[in-house]
């Protein structure tokens, strides 16, 4: 991150801007039984004497655990058996409460509730060579439902410039971020009603350190260097279950009850995972720039980067014989050395370089890939008593892991056609490591039941990137810039499956897909007058075998039965489109501002004077996914609907003395489109089939009718027309 550093003079800026009170889900208020068709239903106590449609077989009112037999003082077993209507009535009646404390919040009202967000700034000189610059921000967002806690996050950041004389620059860094979270799962028929329980918290600390030195040796020769210190902690926990308890430890007590409603809501089922990951980054970059001649500007420099991996997670707390833990501690690092020439010859400007990107995962793993925990002495000629175990996590082979190098070359070349035409081309290759959290992540049982192991034997993934454009300026102050794209993507990473020669399976990942990305796009931007704006067009092809790690799983056989092949893989044999692809993406912005004295006046203000406006237009067709009622073996042959988005700002600038104020007012989401989670809608079993058949009750949850509610709050993924008021002071 680059921050803003301080003037030759004290400068400050304070904004506070907040969004009205109003209700982020479509429909109004999740709790209103408007929402909650289910809830006229069982209002009437006779319909607890039906069939339970969470629990068939059972009554409606069973809250799952049924309520026994009981001798009352007077030697009176009840209920009786077999129950008179009456008794039947009076147990619903029971159970019809139960369900009402469950469901207490239908009816809750809270679109009261105030977002907001203050922002100060401030820098300037201190003493003579020596300049700050000060930023914070606090930030207030009420989630979707009412929560104990408000989402907050708050940023400090600060620098310091030293020049002792024209030759050095000094710069010191310090950044330090908050975030609190309350984290709503894709489980929401859990956390609808139980907002304490089903709902885990998130803490994200963050802070960084930096230390800058810039040298000049001549009018031709300096260098750059940084050093940077960056430390991630993130905690997931969960409230009211303190480290080291399990979830038993509540469900066997008399406090609560773990209950499901007839709609499958559910309330008094606490989150079963928790834990606490700490990311330590020492990175530094240095660079030497020296323009030997008129034509050639060498910059030559090294980057580095070394990481501490601390993660410690537990998954599935429910006991202690069953919880699995996912901890280690690594130490990878990665870096880079690189070598460019910018060459400028009349007609003619050429930037030449080679890069070398390295890395090494630094750490041990399992060797055999079929079975990782195989014991290498185990002796099946030995009694069985004396062969130890088949499976063995210390025991097993492991490899050292090895430093991965690779040169990749980058051409840019550009030439004028025209006094206002410059045509560019240019040619690269890149390269991605894989991500930590597929090389390090393992999850094993006390059992040694692999169920995700991460593989350090990945390769990064490499892409080949071709462009070639025409940037076009014209003298009314309108530039055009048209480009085309190639991008060829191999060793993409794709879950996959190994079984030994026991029948034993486990996931992880490999190298194996690839992607060709080809497109266009059209920028017209103008920079003059009064009316300013820009109009962008991207047309993009995105085509591969998969569209992220777990689409198209291959499995790997050590021992396969007679007549099958090693090797079974049920991704598509043709491209299919991916599910990122979108094949049109279009972006319009249009801004005007009016003259200080334009429209009427009140005295000396003109009250339309000195107003900016901003309107920003999106269109984005919609994504590739799956619908194969055929069986043929379809992918990616549907396409979600097109999102559209209409974005306003209206600002105005008003004197204050030397200084002025800016009030301004967002409008977001204009068009009041409705844009539904891809992966809820459309990569679910359930309701991609009602959309395709049914598409008008798609927003309905009725798996258990006729006790239906409402699943916007989970199938919609923005939030109705809103707008955003604020107050800016420049002093």
């Amino acid at each position: 991150m680059v921050t803003n550093e301080g003037g030759s003079k004290w400068e400050a800026r304070v904004e506070l801007s907040t969004t009205p009170p109003q209700y982020k889900t479509w429909g109004g208020s999740p709790y209103s039984s408007e929402n909650l068709d289910f809830y006229s239903n069982l209002e009437n106590v006779t319909a607890w004497l039906a069939e339970n449609p969470t629990q068939p077989g059972r009554p409606l009112w069973d809250a799952g655990y049924g309520f026994g037999s009981v001798y009352l003082p007077e030697r009176i077993v009840w209920p009786p058996d077999p129950l008179t209507l009456e008794d039947s009535l009076y147990i619903a009646r029971l159970g019809q409460i139960l369900w009402m404390q469950s469901i207490r919040d239908v009816g809750l009202e809270y679109n009261n509730t105030l977002d907001y967000r203050f922002d100060i700034t401030s820098g300037g000189p201190l003493v003579d060579n020596l300049k700050v610059f000060f930023a914070g921000r606090q930030r207030v967002d009420n989630p979707i439902i009412p929560m104990t806690y408000p989402n907050i996050s708050r940023q400090v950041m600060t620098n310091f410039n030293y020049t002792p004389n024209p030759y050095n620059k000094y710069k010191f860094r310090f950044i330090y971020d908050y975030t609190f979270e309350n984290f709503l799962n894709s489980n929401w028929l859990r956390w609808l009603f139980d907002r304490t329980f089903s709902v885990s918290k998130n803490d994200r600390t963050t802070t960084q350190y930096g230390i800058d030195w810039q040298h000049i040796f001549n009018q031709s020769t300096y260098f750059d260097l940084k050093l940077n210190i960056l430390n991630v902690y993130d905690q997931e926990r969960l409230e009211l279950l303190r480290e080291g308890q399990f979830l038993e430890e509540y469900s066997n007590g008399t406090n609560w009850v773990d209950y499901t409603g007839p709609s499958n809501h559910r309330v008094g089922r606490l989150n079963d995972d928790r834990g606490e990951q700490t990311t330590l980054t020492y990175d530094f970059h240095g660079n030497i720039n020296s323009q030997i001649d008129k034509y050639n500007l060498i910059k030559s420099g090294i980057q580095f980067s070394f990481y501490t991996l601390d993660v410690n997670y537990d998954r599935d707390v429910t006991n202690p014989g069953g919880f699995r833990k996912v901890e280690f501690k690594e130490h990878p690092y990665e870096g880079a050395l690189y070598l460019q020439d910018k060459m400028e010859f009349e007609g003619l400007i050429a930037n030449i370089g080679l890069r070398l990107d390295f890395y090494n995962m630094n750490n041990e793993f399992f060797t055999d890939q079929f079975s990782p925990l195989r014991n290498p002495f185990y002796d099946e000629s030995l009694p069985y008593l004396e062969r130890g175990q088949y499976y063995d996590r210390e025991l097993a082979d492991k490899t050292k892991s090895e430093l991965y190098t690779k040169i990749q070359p980058r051409i840019g070349v550009s030439f004028p056609i025209s006094e206002f035409s410059v045509f560019h081309l240019n040619y690269g290759t890149f390269t991605q490591r894989p991500s930590f959290n597929q090389i390090f992540y393992n999850q094993i049982t006390s059992f040694y039941d692999i169920e995700i192991l991460g593989n350090p034997r990945l390769k990064p993934e490499n892409t080949k990137a071709y462009d070639i454009g025409l940037v076009n300026s014209f003298p009314i102050g309108i530039k055009i810039d048209v480009s085309a794209y190639y991008k060829d993507v191999t060793d993409l990473v794709e879950a996959a499956y190994f079984y030994d020669d026991q029948q034993t399976v486990y996931q992880t990942f490999i190298n194996r897909d690839y992607a060709d990305i080809k497109g266009f796009h059209i920028s017209i931007e103008k920079i003059d007058g009064p009316v300013k704006g820009y109009i962008r067009y991207n047309y993009e092809s995105a085509k591969g075998k998969s569209s992220n790690p777990l689409d198209a799983p291959v499995t790997f056989f050590e021992s396969p039965p007679e007549g099958q092949d090693p090797i079974e893989d049920i991704s598509d044999p043709e491209d299919v489109y991916l599910d990122y692809d979108r094949t049109h993406k279009f972006v319009c912005n249009v801004r005007y501002k009016t003259p200080k004295d334009f429209g009427f006046a009140l005295g000396n203000f003109y009250l339309l004077g000195n107003v900016n406006i901003s309107s920003t237009y999106k269109f984005y067709s919609g994504r590739p996914y799956t619908y194969d009622v055929s069986g043929q073996g379809l992918k990616f042959n549907k396409r979600t609907p097109d999102e559209h988005d209409l974005r306003l700002r209206i600002e105005k600038d008003i004197p204050f003395g030397t200084n002025e104020f800016t009030l301004y007012i967002e409008g977001f989401n204009l068009l009041n489109q409705k844009k539904y989670h891809y992966s809820r809608t459309f990569n679910d079993e359930r309701n991609t089939v009602i959309w395709e058949n049914d598409r008008a009750n798609v927003l309905t949850y009725s798996e258990f009718k006729p006790y239906v509610t409402s699943q916007e709050i989970y199938l919609l993924d923005n939030q109705p027309f809103y707008y955003r008021v604020g107050l800016i002071y420049n002093f």
